[in-house]
């Protein structure tokens, strides 16, 4: 009996800087069964009302799945913020990809970089929180 691909273990350590920085920010690993990469981390962004939102990471490495591709590890960020429209509900998906790692070709983009870009657009978008805690 063969293990299914959904049964496979994910590699759960911290590679390098920037997966350091994941550790150390509170981010967890899990397996990524949407967009097919190596893995997938996140992260809940709440305060004293509720849960504002998620950022959600992906670890990309073709060239562990393709051999003609380069192995080097690349890693970009989603997140939804829900906003009410006129008593409709709506979303809006935001994608962050940057060089996170050292490189030959530009300065790399911290965590905390991410972190304060989704802030920032979470508030200038209005965004409503995705939980509310119950005392309210």
């Amino acid at each position: 009996m063969h293990q299914s691909k959904n049964m496979e273990t994910i590699k759960t350590t911290y590679d390098n800087e920037f997966e350091k920085q994941l550790e150390e920010a509170g981010y967890k690993w899990f397996k990524d069964n949407w967009k097919n990469s190596l893995r997938g981390f996140q992260k809940r962004f709440r305060d004293d009302k509720g849960t504002k939102y998620f950022i959600t990471g992906y670890h990309w490495n073709f060239g562990e799945k393709y051999p003609d591709m380069e192995n080097r590890d690349q890693y970009s960020f989603d997140v939804q913020f829900i906003v009410d429209n006129g008593g409709k509900s709506q979303t809006i998906d935001l994608r962050y990809g940057a060089d996170f790692l050292p490189n030959d070709y530009r300065p790399v983009t911290t965590l905390k970089e991410v972190e304060e870009f989704y802030k920032k657009a979470f508030n200038d978008f209005g965004a409503d929180y995705y939980e509310l805690n119950e005392y309210e």
